[in-house]
């Protein structure tokens, strides 16, 4: 009989738990309280304990992860430079990785892990007893559907890392021959995916239609997976499957076209119907009914930066990682001795947006800061911008806690000090990260509140954007879209952000709408809305822009001249960054290969097994 380690967790419905452990080794650890497997999956208590870990152990982001120092993935891109020398982010940004040493090489264990613990649960769940007003079979049913979306989920991470997988459905023992499992296809993975989604969708719509408090979206349920959820996952996945890294249209990179196990990693040819399946799929999202953007204002802030503000954005928050409360993000990055952050001290900003990310934001009237006419003056460059720059960026004059950010530094020849927040040394861009801080909130202060913030995993806006880009894809002109579908999801996210609609803001531009410019007007509004929420890393890729995307960074220099008023305002670049094709997906941990003979390494990585 099977012994495990049981660890105490926090109550049922409490998801950012406390717990050294994830739910697989559960069942693998002895140790002071014994318990047996039939133990576990007898309680109903102590299985709900065992789904809560598996929600625990979702990462989210770099910070989650050793090795990143405090960095946000978008770190790694364009969009960003890790402050610490050490962080991760600076490898994948200098080309200094590979399959034996890659700094993600945690999604493929992390997700096996995971998947493991899913399998534990669907293999035991049968043994759960009911017990009255505790658990009834259908709070059993509901655990069910959540394990069934989570081994989902944890198969959509690898699938979007690294193509097709080997499809492990139940707990495997050292005996098993299915520790050798082959890669299955990508398209065998992506529709495991479809289904397990469309079975747990269908499982959360009865369980509501029998109890809609008990087994709804709402209240205690807060975090967890529900019909929408499962939905949205759907969506996401065929959306990734219709872009072009997976869906290889004939005008773009064929560099592994000729290779025989192409179908590992993606399709073999190109399909235009793909983006139709994914149109469904993000209609049916839209049809629930269930979700909107959210629009509550509060004190000072925005409705865009109250989202980020708040635990429980229940409109737009369709999955999301629910943190504990914190103080973090204001010590993780404000600038060096910008205040002292209560009960953690002078702030160390581990997160740098780069300058090419803050020319990404329009001018309030939707034009490009390029652009002649635009309103764009070189000496006041962050006045009358898309609102959400200010939302997500500290820059300089940029005020906080009454005190004003300065970022600028003197001429070389002067006596006078450089700017209090000039950053000396091995990084900076100029500017700070604001996402995620309430700009009400004076974390200084001996009584400074905790934050309870929410890490987004999937959100309304990302339907809306994802909506019109497949849309835009499908259809060879914007205007043929049924229903205007295009321009209705884009001036949605386009309104909460107190930016023109799209017919508005292509005019003043003086652009065509054509199903060109509308992708790549997509593609930078994504950029803008989801900055600093580890899509940038990704969109990237499934795009195929990296190679003109991610070469170089820029930051941008002020110098303030010694007549205290004058300030020249320079964009210089400040690091050469590698990109090459195979980068497009991750390789196969060179562990995994060496552990599994069976395993066919991705496109471009070296596939050499060492003994």
């Amino acid at each position: 009989m099977k012994k495990i380690f049981y660890i105490s967790l926090v109550s049922l419905f409490c998801l950012p738990m406390i717990s050294c452990m994830d739910a697989s080794s559960l069942m693998d650890k002895e140790d002071v309280g014994d318990l047996y497997e039939e133990d576990v999956f007898k309680s109903g208590t102590y299985a709900r304990y065992f789904v809560n870990d598996i929600y625990y152990n979702i990462i989210t982001n770099g910070y989650d992860v050793s090795g990143w120092g405090g960095a946000y993935m978008d770190c790694a891109t364009d969009n960003g430079e890790a402050r610490p020398l050490t962080s991760a982010a600076h490898r994948y940004n200098t080309g200094n990785w590979n399959a034996a040493d890659n700094p993600l090489g945690f999604i493929w264990t992390n997700s096996y892990a995971e998947i493991r613990a899913c399998n534990k649960f669907l293999e035991n769940c049968y043994m759960i007893e009911e017990e009255s007003g505790i658990t009834s079979q259908l709070d059993i049913e509901y655990l069910r559907a959540q394990v069934i979306f989570l081994r989902a989920y944890f198969y959509a991470e690898l699938l979007r890392a690294y193509g097709g997988v080997p499809l492990i459905t139940k707990v495997l023992s050292m005996d098993d021959p299915e520790i050798e499992s082959e890669r299955a296809s990508f398209e065998t993975i992506l529709e495991f995916i479809v289904g397990q989604c469309d079975d747990a969708a269908e499982l959360f719509k009865n369980l509501r239609a029998e109890d809609a408090t008990r087994y709804g979206l709402y209240g205690n349920n807060l975090g967890r997976a529900n019909e929408g959820t499962a939905l949205a996952l759907k969506a996401k996945v065929l959306v990734l499957a219709a872009s072009p890294l997976f869906n290889r249209p004939a005008n773009f990179p064929q560099y592994d076209s000729g290779d025989p196990n192409v179908t590992l990693w993606r399709y073999a040819s190109y399909d235009k119907e793909r983006w139709s399946r994914a149109i469904e799929a993000l209609q049916d999202v839209i049809d629930l009914g269930f979700y909107d953007l959210f629009r509550t204002k509060s004190g000072s802030k925005s409705a865009y930066e109250n989202l980020f503000c708040v635990r429980a954005p229940i409109e737009e928050a369709i999955f999301s990682y629910m943190r504990g409360p914190s103080i973090d993000i204001y010590y993780n990055n404000l600038p060096f001795d910008f205040l002292l952050v209560r009960g953690k001290g002078t702030p160390v900003c581990y997160n740098l947006p780069t300058h090419d990310l803050v020319m990404a934001y329009e001018m309030k009237n939707g034009m490009l800061p390029e652009q002649e006419g635009s309103g764009y003056r070189p000496l006041n460059p962050f006045a009358d911008r898309d609102p959400r720059l200010n939302a997500t960026i500290w820059h300089d004059e940029s005020v906080f806690c009454n005190i004003r950010f300065d970022t600028w530094h003197r001429e070389v020849t002067s006596e006078k000090s450089d700017g209090k927040h000039y950053i000396t040394g091995y990084a900076r861009t100029g500017y700070f990260l604001r996402k995620y801080m309430d700009p009400d909130l004076d974390p200084s202060a001996s009584t400074a509140p905790t934050l309870p913030n929410s890490y987004h995993l999937i959100r309304y806006a990302d339907i809306l954007l994802m909506y019109a880009e497949a849309l835009n894809e499908y259809y060879d002109s914007p205007d043929a879209a049924p229903s205007d579908g295009i321009r209705w999801a884009i001036d949605q996210v386009r309104d909460r952000a107190e930016m023109p609609g799209l017919d508005e803001t292509f005019r003043n531009r003086g652009w065509a709408m054509t199903q060109e410019n509308v992708r790549k007007f997509i593609q930078n509004e994504r950029r803008v809305e989801f900055a600093f929420e580890e899509h940038r890393f990704w969109d990237i890729r499934r795009w195929m822009i990296g190679k003109e995307t991610q070469l170089e960074a820029h930051e941008m220099d002020i110098t303030l001249l010694d007549d205290d008023r004058t300030k020249i305002y320079e964009s210089r670049k400040f690091e050469s960054r590698i990109f090459e094709d195979r980068m497009n997906l991750q390789p196969i941990p060179q562990s995994e290969i060496n552990k599994n003979p069976n395993l066919i390494q991705n496109w471009g990585w070296a596939p050499k097994q060492v003994n």
